[in-house]
Order: structure tokens, then sequence, then C-alpha cells
């Protein structure tokens, strides 16, 4: 148990050092440590994962983290891949604290966060794109996609009822499909 959890940190520590941005910029470095490199998961079971860390309250990454422990290796699992995705920002916040003020206005600085912004843009693609691939091709999915995009963007409303209302659908939607899904 203990090399499981040890393991666990380390993975979810390496995942949380270099994720800047949200927890969407996370999926694909968690995607290659969980899936590729250590073999606790599938792909399918990570688009799980974040589907259900989008909806609880937190961020994905910890609520992600926190999951995956817990299947990994039980309630001890959790806590160690917890700590492992919190603690380098914790670390970086920390050292970063002392020396704000004489990085407040330096022109490097903000040239360093303009291309971390750009890299966390890409991993965000690339997180998306992963949770298309997984979707299913299914025409309700693309229906509730499309419409949840909308409005969203051009009509403002508020995600967490988007969020409620395709949770519904696709509930009700699952009493009529007669054919088994992934």
């Amino acid at each position: 148990m203990f090399k499981k959890c040890q393991k666990l940190f380390f993975s979810f520590f390496k995942i949380g050092a270099f994720t800047f941005g949200s927890g969407y910029a996370m999926i694909t470095l968690l995607k290659k440590e969980i899936v590729e490199v250590r073999h606790w998961m599938s792909e399918r079971n990570i688009a799980d994962i974040i589907a259900i860390a989008e909806s609880t309250p937190g961020s994905i990454s910890v609520s992600s983290a926190t999951f995956i422990g817990y299947r990994v290796a039980g309630y001890a699992g959790a806590v160690c891949a917890t700590l492992g995705i919190i603690a380098p920002s914790v670390i970086i916040m920390t050292i970063v604290s002392f020396f704000m003020a004489s990085f407040a206005n330096n022109v490097y600085v903000d040239y360093a966060f303009a291309g971390i912004r750009c890299a966390v843009l890409v991993l965000i693609i690339n997180a998306t794109m992963i949770l298309f691939k997984e979707m299913g091709k299914y025409y309700l999915n693309y229906i509730i996609m499309t419409v949840s995009f909308l409005l969203l963007v051009f009509f403002k409303i508020n995600v967490i009822y988007i969020l409620v209302g395709d949770i519904i659908l696709s509930l009700i939607a699952s009493f009529f499909v007669m054919e088994d899904r992934p």
C-alpha cells in the first residue's frame, strides 16, 4: 500500500508541477501518466472521471486526483494523490509570495506569463480533442454539445443550468435508447 501511495503522490506531484492554467490543461498530462505510463486506468475512465470531476464542487484537478487515488489505493490513495496534486501549487505560491513585489512590473515576467497562456490554450485544445474522441458517435451527444455551446457563448446562460439540463436530457434519452452504449 505504501508503494502505491508513494507512486500516486509523485505521479500527481509531477502533473501538478507542470499544469498551468485550469484543470483542463491537466487532462493531457493526466492521460499520459495515468493511462500510458502507469496503466492504472483506461482513456475512457479518464474521460468519465473528468466529466464527474467537472460536475462536483472544487477544482477539476483535485477532484480527479482524489477519485483516481481512491480507485487505485482506497482512502490512503485518495489522500496521497490529492496531496500530490496540490503540493506543487502550495510550494510555488509560497515562494512567489516572497518575491511578488519585485516581479510586479517586470516585463520578462509578463512575457513568460504570455507564453504560459499560449501553452495552456494548446493543452486545453488537446484536452477537448481527447474528450471529443471519447464522447461517442451518437447524434444526441452532438446535439447536446452544440446547443450547450450556443447557450453558453451566445446567450450567456449559467454553466450550472446547462450542466443540469444536459444531465436531465441524457437521462431522459437513456430511457428511449435500447442499444448498449459503452
